[in-house]
């Protein structure tokens, strides 16, 4: 019989105590890396290699297709029929996943679908889970009476919390639920865990890596309920669209990110968020990836903080595509100073996220400028990127 490697045929000490005690609905929070949704995997698989349809559910149409090309990849070698644009797989033995987007999946969509066992990966982005899950998800249980799996690393006092405190209650004998974290993952290195420890902001750190449920950040200009109220599936049409670059000093391995934002306006004045590339480069490659994103959003210009990066950033741009629309801003003012008015914007309901943005919202909602005096690079491309399309009237300077 053919056989797949799942690549966590020996879960570690906590996957099995998970695995052991689970119930017929369940709620593992665990930081990131501790191996959370390789147990959803494991959990998915055993359904389906015993024949029976599974549902597995992302936040976002961007995670979904990332862990469809996984999945397709994973079961490949038992696969029957496999479906591209349904996100469909039936494997040999009879059993079946259906992979869906809540950011577009709906009670009529899913009608119909009966599932032996949900998975919902990362379940703390997405909007409304308690709505999502009464009237989208739980319904395809029903006649199967199957379980599921909500997995997540959390993100503030939201919905996603609510289900871990059912798991935690008597009040509700089918939940389950454990909090566990990054370093309850035996293989993941102590010297990672202490990295992190240093260069993430105290409240980032607790949230991502010791999978706290840490409430509102005092002082923080942006608050996460402002942010998900805002959020949209889709950008309307756009009259300009940017890409900010917000590049880190060193490009050793210690080196902060650089910042990539790219962000739109549309003809109705409101400014859209529409994806974050941002992530630990050398200068070439943040240069081909800001390019990337130009080319790939259609985008009008590049725009780039010279402060640290100087000339080099438009020799680097240049280098990857030599005619590319490219302005220099410079920060003639303090990181709050400039983060303020764009956070207002929010506040007034002008700026939307399109999809969900997780490295940028968590940045967004700990960095407190008050209290925490690293650099947020994140921040700082996306504030750049809503200056330059939205920020008449914020002092700013140009190059």
């Amino acid at each position: 019989m053919t056989t797949i490697d799942l690549r966590f045929s020996r879960p570690h000490p906590a996957q099995r105590q998970v695995i052991a005690t689970a119930a017929r609905f369940n709620v593992l929070v665990a930081g990131r890396r501790f191996g959370k949704s390789m147990l959803g995997i494991e959990r998915a698989a055993e359904t389906m290699l015993a024949g029976r349809p599974v549902g597995w559910f992302a936040p976002s149409y961007k995670s979904l297709a990332e862990q469809w090309r996984e999945m397709a990849l994973t079961f490949g070698p038992v696969t029957r029929k496999r479906s591209e644009q349904e996100h469909r797989l039936e494997l040999l033995t009879g059993g079946s996943l259906d992979m869906w987007s809540l950011d577009s999946a709906t009670a009529e969509s899913t009608r119909g679908r009966k599932y032996a066992l949900v998975v919902v990966d990362e379940c703390a982005c997405v909007r409304n889970l308690l709505a999502v899950w009464d009237y989208v998800i739980r319904p395809t249980l029903v006649d199967m009476q199957g379980g599921a799996w909500f997995v997540s690393t959390p993100k503030g006092r939201n919905d996603f919390m609510a289900f871990w405190e059912r798991g935690q209650s008597d009040e509700w004998p089918d939940w389950a639920s454990w909090r566990y974290r990054t370093d309850d993952n035996p293989f993941m290195p102590l010297s990672e865990i202490e990295a992190m420890r240093r260069e993430l902001p105290t409240r980032a750190f607790e949230q991502e890596v010791e999978a706290r449920f840490i409430d509102e950040v005092s002082g923080a200009l942006w608050k996460l309920k402002v942010i998900d109220d805002l959020r949209v599936t889709s950008a309307p049409e756009l009259t300009r669209v940017v890409v900010a670059i917000d590049p880190a000093v060193t490009t050793t391995a210690d080196s902060d990110e650089t910042g990539i934002v790219c962000a739109g306006i549309g003809a109705d004045g409101q400014g859209y968020v529409l994806a974050d590339a941002s992530g630990t480069y050398t200068p070439l490659q943040w240069a081909s990836k800001a390019v990337a994103q130009f080319e790939s959003l259609n985008a009008d210009r590049i725009i780039g903080e010279v402060n640290n990066g100087g000339d080099l950033i438009e020799a680097n741009l240049r280098i990857t595509r030599a005619n590319v629309p490219y302005r220099a801003v410079r920060a003639s003012r303090g990181k709050a100073t400039r983060a303020e008015p764009i956070a207002a914007l929010y506040e007034q309901g002008k700026v939307h996220h399109v999809g969900v943005f997780p490295d940028l919202e968590t940045q967004m909602t700990t960095w407190s400028p008050v209290d925490d005096k690293t650099s947020p690079d994140r921040v700082d491309a996306l504030v750049w990127a809503l200056t330059e399309l939205m920020g008449r009237g914020i002092s700013w300077s140009l190059e």
